[in-house]
């Protein structure tokens, strides 16, 4: 199912299933959670059956191969679809490195060559993590044509918070030694996107350039290069929403010289100026008031 139909206003969307409808079998290129919001479904992931009820929660690793059974009236699903490798680092960096299952889940989505891994949670009535839910719902139904995908991620990230105790099933399987390296390879990258490059990466992790060059891109799908331009437009946008710094400032901060390096890069990623990234903050957040 191609990306473009559900991330038109953010990174991380929020959509209500059809109902009276069975669902094929099908996989997804991101990163996808099924909320039973009420009723019952069957469903198929990876060839293994399951019933949900309300109340429980999905969390899909790309490409689960998954299906669902014919949902009546009552049987309503909610799905939260994270967009990319940057998206889950956006999450992961509001967690303050906080490390369990969930995490280390998630994490292991940003590789291309994971398994394909999948969580059940049971969330008991009248706690924290539907509440949660709840808010995700108000807040992305409610405000859809606004830019707030930045409180998406803060509620998502803390309900994330809420989930390691409430697994009742999964099926992982990323605890093998070379995920672990490469796991501490996109981890390093995330901590000195702004300093390192990757003769410096290399030499850190004890690697010939051309060697880890094409570990990361088989691992990733893709460049080092672009995950480090990816990191570092990130903690851009994230400077230019949160502080007045000038273009020199967060240029510096995130690692160029210039605002000229800051400039293509936006131009790139988000095809505008970090200025006009701005202008659109600033009157998407005067919208809200």
């Amino acid at each position: 199912m191609p990306k473009y139909n559900f991330f038109k206003h953010g990174d991380l969307t929020i959509v209500k299933g059809n109902r009276f409808s069975y669902v094929p079998a099908h996989t997804h290129d991101f990163i996808e959670l099924n909320y039973m919001y009420s009723g019952s479904c069957i469903q198929s992931l990876n060839n293994e059956q399951f019933e949900f009820t309300e109340g429980q929660l999905l969390l899909m690793d790309k490409n689960t191969v998954q299906k669902i059974g014919y949902t009546g009236e009552n049987d309503v699903i909610i799905n939260i679809l994270l967009k990319n490798s940057l998206t889950i680092t956006k999450i992961l960096d509001l967690l303050s490195g906080q490390s369990n299952a969930v995490t280390d889940f998630l994490q292991n989505c940003n590789l291309k060559t994971t398994n394909h891994n999948f969580m059940i949670f049971d969330l008991p009535a009248q706690s924290l993590s539907r509440s949660l839910i709840m808010d995700l719902l108000f807040a992305a139904f409610e405000s859809a044509h606004k830019n707030n995908n930045q409180v998406l991620k803060l509620l998502f990230s803390t309900l994330i918070t809420q989930l390691p105790p409430l697994v009742s099933h999964h099926h992982l399987n990323f605890a093998a030694d070379n995920n672990a390296e490469l796991l501490a390879i996109l981890k390093y990258i995330e901590q000195h996107y702004s300093t390192t490059n990757l003769q410096y990466t290399s030499k850190h992790f004890g690697y010939n350039m051309n060697y880890l060059s094409n570990k990361i891109k088989a691992a990733t799908g893709q460049t080092f290069k672009e995950l480090i331009e990816q990191r570092r437009l990130y903690a851009a946008q994230e400077l230019l929403f949160q502080t007045n710094l000038s273009l020199d400032q967060i240029s510096l901060r995130i690692g160029y010289k210039n605002p000229s390096s800051l400039n293509r890069l936006f131009k790139k990623y988000v095809n505008t100026t970090p200025i006009n990234y701005k202008n659109e903050l600033i009157k998407n957040r005067d919208d809200l008031y």
